[in-house]
C-alpha cells in the first residue's frame, strides 16, 4: 500500500518530470497531466529517486519519454535529472509551430536545471527531416545548440534543402 508521503512524492513527480523541454516544447505542455505507464515503478522518499521499469511510456501534452528503465532524480521535491535507458530510449516533443523533435539513443539524460539533454550510443535528432547521428548528442533545449562527437566518433549530418513556393 502507498503511503501518503510517498504518494504527494508521486504527484508532484507527475507534475515536474517532463518539463525539460519547454523552451521547444509546446508552452502549455507542462500545464497538461502527466501519465506514466510502466511494468513496475520504486519511489523513495528518503533519496528523492523513482525508478520506473518495463516499457515505461511518460507523456505530458506532446512531449512523450519512451526507455525501458527511466530512474528520476529530485532535488529539494523537483525533478533535476532523468536518464531513459532501452534498446532505443525516445523522447519526441512538439513546438508551439508544430514542428517535431524526435531523439533516439541507447541512453539519454535529461538535466531540468541546465535545460539540456544528452545521448549517448546510436544517439540521433530528427527536426523538420533534418538528420543528426553521433554517438554522442549534448542538445542544449532553450540555445537550440547541439554539441557532437567523440575522438574516435565520426558526425553524421543530414540538412534539406528549405522548400521555396513558386508563384506565377
Amino acid at each position: 500500500m502507498i503511503k501518503q508521503q510517498t504518494l504527494s512524492l508521486l504527484v508532484l513527480l507527475l507534475s515536474l518530470v517532463i518539463g525539460l523541454g519547454q523552451a521547444h516544447a509546446r508552452s502549455d505542455d507542462n500545464e497538461q497531466p502527466l501519465h506514466i505507464t510502466a511494468d513496475t515503478a520504486e519511489l523513495n522518499d528518503k533519496t528523492g529517486i523513482s525508478i520506473y521499469r518495463g516499457n515505461v511510456r511518460m507523456v505530458q501534452g506532446t512531449t512523450i519519454i519512451t526507455g525501458d528503465t527511466v530512474t528520476v532524480f529530485m532535488i529539494d521535491r523537483k525533478v533535476s535529472k532523468m536518464i531513459s535507458l532501452g534498446e532505443l530510449a525516445t523522447y519526441q516533443e512538439t513546438a508551439n509551430d508544430g514542428d517535431i523533435l524526435f531523439s533516439e539513443a541507447e541512453e539519454m539524460h535529461f538535466y531540468k536545471l541546465e535545460d539540456r539533454v544528452e545521448l549517448f550510443r546510436r544517439g540521433k535528432i530528427t527536426e523538420n527531416d533534418n538528420v543528426f547521428h553521433s554517438e554522442h548528442i549534448i542538445y542544449y533545449l532553450e540555445d537550440g545548440l547541439i554539441d557532437a562527437g567523440t575522438k574516435t566518433d565520426r558526425v553524421n549530418i543530414t540538412i534539406m534543402p528549405a522548400t521555396q513556393t513558386n508563384t506565377p
